[in-house]
């Protein structure tokens, strides 16, 4: 049995492959010893390095170093105290393949051995100095994990966020800008309606929520404008985070380690302490690493996890999300700032409006709640598109490094802060057990997170799928009825990004060919291709929507859910206070048992389609806005015309009164179970020109007569203005339905 014993002058109990190992873990430590020994006397040392082990608890394996890449040591700890020593020095021994039981001992032993007080201060600080300027030893032997069969130091995901931008986002483009224009204009009046008329504050939370509408082409404009200015972006960075040349000899020497890693790569030191290292661009193929004191003195305590740090920087230059992602990114910066903009202009004022009394709920409710999953259902994609990317930098850090490194690198978990903050950070950042999970799985896992943009899709399509039940349930529908009809839209959603799903598919299956060819776009290395295995399995995910997208055939008919106001009970009948249509008996025409196509043609209330509808009594006639006196036309307008549903969900008015004012459009109807919902365009002419308006509601069939539930308003057409001095009719009105001849 070997001798635990020290030996006099030597480093007793290391076995033959641990000598180089405590020689290189001391050198990584020589000066935080050096400046512990400045700063205390050395009896002292010694008394608290027997206490500390002594005392030590047993530690996981698993545990990070207590400064990783999450958690940078706070500004009070820049002179590190021993504890901080000795962790770094276990760390160092762990990183190199020696047990942790069996670093904790050598980590005592040799803080023992280096502090004997048969040794005067003077020659401690020449062995240690004498240690610190001597070159890095090699690694030892199995210290560095294997790589995956396959798998080179070049190794990287898919740009699924590259794809984000040309194949979502860049089809867009005309789109965004022909309307921006128009949600700028609508957002300037907001300010001074709410000053103008406080009544009117219903209608200033909808044109709040409809400025978030315009996120999206702010998003897409500042992404390009990232992308195609990126020297500008550079600049900007270090001017606004004061990032400055450093001959720092450190600085060098991680300097000459990032540009073997990419040549084109350089660094620039900043003056914070809460962060480690941060990428941005100088140029298409040129970007330079933020770098701050934390990881420099990282660099000195655990040189292998400050060098994760470094790679999965320099990652985004070799995988080119340099020029999206990193430092002063406004791409990033929309996407964390979006839900603060949601909260800030619809969801906070809305509160407020309804917590005081507002009347009009329903229309705010429903603005809201489309606005409140609208946000983040567009968000899935770009979130999505930026974890993806730091896992892919996390990987080749990995593949490098290795993983106990960038498991370190990435530190343990931080303390819980506030509650928002977390939640924004999750919008560039995968979370943090993710990526611990990644790192534990290395080399495995590659096909799992190739797939992971990919399966973004399906989380949005069944973020898609659960609104749209939730807003059918709340019209009214069964669940039964609302699942038949959102079920029966799947293959028209899939349809829709058939293309997009394909081009996925088509970029799995060939991406070993294509990442070498990606590698040298933006540096000039090369690189091994990539196994085949993960990537086939990964492309079933959007080979399958692919499928299914295909194997519905023809697209049936869309369905459109109305935006209208819920229907409400209906109260006690009043006198009408528009023209009354008395029912004429007649034969009921012979029902049909089932639906015959697409369209639910069953009849309405015993009459078989094409069935006229005419206003019999107003339930409720309710105005906002405009001149009082247009109620009593339009009711008289609405109740002198025929309605006529066709059996292939086409809806029409005949205005019997004969005036040239209104020119009734085509709309169309949809029934669900026992309700219809229905829309009509109508132009409405004036002295000043022509209005767009539309009636959009709908007709409960079940019950007794037909009632209809209806809001005739102007449409929105990017004027706030014009839309808020336009009258509104809100009404519930009893109908009488019969067969058309």
């Amino acid at each position: 049995m070997r001798s635990t014993t020290p030996e006099p002058g030597g480093f007793g109990g290391a076995g033959p492959g641990e000598l180089p190992i405590i020689l290189d873990g001391l050198r990584a430590v020589a000066g935080d010893l050096l400046g512990l020994l400045a700063s205390h006397p050395l009896a002292n040392l010694l008394v608290l390095v027997a206490m500390r082990g002594a005392g030590r608890p047993a530690r996981d394996p698993s545990q990070a170093a207590p400064h990783g890449y999450g958690a940078p040591p706070s500004p009070a700890e820049a002179v590190p105290s021993l504890g901080q020593t000795i962790d770094a020095l276990r760390n160092r021994l762990t990183a190199q393949g020696i047990p942790a039981d069996r670093a904790d001992e050598l980590t005592y032993d040799t803080l023992k051995l280096i502090f004997q007080q048969d040794r005067g201060p003077a020659e401690i600080e020449a062995f240690l100095r004498a240690l610190a300027g001597s070159p890095p030893s090699g690694p030892a032997a199995g210290s560095t994990p294997p790589s995956a069969p396959g798998e080179t130091s070049g190794w990287m995901l898919p740009p699924w966020l590259w794809l984000y931008f040309l194949g979502v986002l860049a089809p867009s483009v005309p789109s965004a800008v022909e309307g921006f224009q128009d949600d700028v204009a609508g957002m300037a009046t907001l300010v001074g309606y709410l000053a103008a008329n406080v009544q009117r504050a219903g209608t200033a939370i909808l044109t709040a929520a409809g400025v978030l509408e315009f996120l999206p082409a702010l998003l897409l404009l500042t992404g390009i404008l990232g992308v195609l200015l990126p020297g500008t972006r550079g600049r900007w960075a270090e001017r606004r985070h004061r990032l400055q040349p450093s001959d720092d000899p450190v600085i060098g020497e991680m300097t000459a380690y990032v540009r073997r890693q990419a040549p084109a790569a350089g660094l620039r030191l900043g003056e914070r302490d809460d962060r480690l290292a941060r990428v941005y661009p100088v140029g298409w193929r040129e970007a330079r690493v933020a770098v701050y004191p934390p990881l420099l003195r990282l660099w000195s305590r655990d040189r292998d996890a400050a060098q994760a740090v470094l790679l999965h920087e320099v990652a985004h230059l070799r995988q080119g999300d340099h020029l999206i992602v990193g430092l002063a990114s406004p791409f990033a910066w929309f996407v964390r700032s979006w839900g603060v903009a949601l909260t800030a202009l619809a969801l906070v004022p809305a509160a407020v409006y309804l917590a005081v009394g507002g009347t009009g709920t329903s229309p705010v409710l429903n603005s809201v709640l489309y606005v409140a999953v609208a946000v983040p259902i567009s968000l899935i994609l770009p979130v999505a598109g930026l974890w993806v990317a730091e896992l892919s930098a996390d990987r080749y850090a990995m593949s490098v490094a290795g993983p106990a490194a960038l498991a370190r690198a990435l530190g343990p978990a931080r303390p819980a802060g506030p509650v928002i903050g977390r939640l924004l950070g999750l919008l560039s950042h995968p979370p943090l057990r993710l990526r611990l999970w990644a790192a534990r799985s290395w080399p495995r896992g590659t096909a799992a997170l190739a797939a992971l943009w990919p399966l973004a899709f399906v989380v949005r399509l069944i973020a898609i799928t659960v609104y749209e039940l939730f807003a059918r349930m709340l019209n009214g529908s069964s669940f039964t009825e609302a699942v038949q009809v959102v079920a029966g839209g799947l293959p028209e959603e899939l349809s829709s990004v058939r293309t997009l799903l394909a081009e996925m598919a088509a970029l799995l299956l060939n991406w070993p060919l294509i990442a070498p060819l990606w590698l040298r776009i933006w540096a000039p290395l090369r690189a091994s291709r990539h196994r085949f295995a993960p990537y086939l399995l990964s492309a079933l995910v959007p080979g399958l929507l692919v499928a299914g997208g295909f194997a519905a055939g023809p697209a049936g008919e869309v369905s459109v859910a109305s935006s209208g106001p819920s229907p409400s009970a209906a109260s006690p009948a009043q006198p009408a206070t528009g023209p009354v249509t008395e029912p004429a008996a007649g034969p009921a025409a012979e029902p049909a048992t089932e639906r015959t196509g697409l369209v639910d043609d069953r009849p309405w209330t015993g009459h078989s389609l094409p069935a006229d509808l005419r206003i019999t009594t107003f339930v409720r006639l309710d105005q906002q806005g405009g001149d009082p006196g247009w109620k009593a036309r339009a009711a008289g307008r609405l109740g002198a015309g025929v309605w006529r549903a066709d059996e292939d969900g086409r809806l029409t008015f005949s205005d019997l009164a004969g005036g040239s004012d209104l020119r009734p459009g085509e709309g169309g109807w949809l029934r669900i179970g026992d309700e219809v919902t229905f829309w009509l365009p109508i132009e409405q002419v004036t002295e000043s020109g022509s209005v767009a308006t539309e009636i959009n509601g709908t007709i409960d069939l079940g019950g007794g007569p037909a009632v209809m539930n209806a809001l005739w308003a102007r449409k929105p057409d990017g004027s706030a203005a014009d839309l808020l001095a336009s009258p509104a009719l809100d009404f519930t009105a009893r109908l009488d339905v019969r067969t058309a001849p």
